[in-house]
C-alpha cells in the first residue's frame, strides 16, 4: 500500500492522508502464455535447472498471479531479482529466457589440459618426478609450469584445484 499525501494549494500544508493499494494485472495473450508452458517443458527435457526456476517464476508471477513476497520466498529470490526478470520478460519476451554468460577472465587451462592436471595429481608427486610424496601448492604450480608452460600464483593454484573437485 502506499500513501499518497494530498497539499492544499495555498499554503502547502498537509491536509488529508489516504491509503491508496497499488495493483497492476499485466494479462498475457494465449499465445505467450502457451510459449511459456513450452519453453518450461524445454527446460525440463533438457535438465536446465535455472531455465526451469526463471520460466516457472515467471508463469506464477504474470499467468498465476502469486504475490513477489511469496516467490521470493519461495525460491529465495529478491523482490529486486524477480521485479527484474519479470521487466526483462514484458521488454524482450521470450528472448530475455536465454542465458547471457556474464563473461570474466577467458579459463588459462584448457579443458583437455585441466583433464590431464587431474590425472597428473592423481598419480602422485614421486610418478610425475618430484622428490616428496606429498602434494603442496607450489609443487602443482611447477608441475603446471613444466607441463602446460602456464605460471599460476600459487594461490591461484589452490583455486584452481578447488575448482577441479580437489
Amino acid at each position: 500500500m502506499s500513501k499518497r499525501v494530498y497539499l492544499s494549494k495555498n499554503n502547502f500544508c498537509i491536509t488529508q492522508e489516504k491509503d491508496t493499494p497499488v495493483s497492476i494485472r499485466i494479462p498475457l495473450s494465449r499465445a505467450t502464455v502457451k510459449d511459456l508452458y513450452s519453453r518450461l517443458q524445454y527446460a525440463y527435457q533438457h535438465d536446465d535447472g535455472r531455465l526451469v526456476r526463471r520460466t516457472t517464476v515467471l508463469i506464477d508471477l504474470l499467468v498465476h498471479h502469486v504475490p513477489v513476497a511469496v516467490l521470493g520466498e519461495r525460491w529465495g529470490l529478491s523482490p529486486a531479482c524477480l521485479y527484474a526478470w519479470q521487466k526483462a520478460f514484458l521488454l524482450h519476451g521470450l528472448d530475455s529466457l536465454l542465458s547471457h554468460p556474464g563473461g570474466g577472465r577467458r579459463p588459462t587451462l584448457t579443458l583437455h589440459q585441466n583433464k590431464r592436471l587431474v590425472e597428473l595429481v592423481e598419480a602422485g608427486p614421486l610418478v610425475v618426478g618430484c622428490e616428496t610424496a606429498c602434494w603442496d601448492s607450489v609443487l602443482i604450480r611447477v608441475l603446471i609450469w613444466r607441463e602446460f608452460g602456464v605460471l599460476y600464483n600459487r594461490h591461484d593454484v589452490c583455486t584452481l584445484l578447488h575448482n577441479l573437485g580437489f
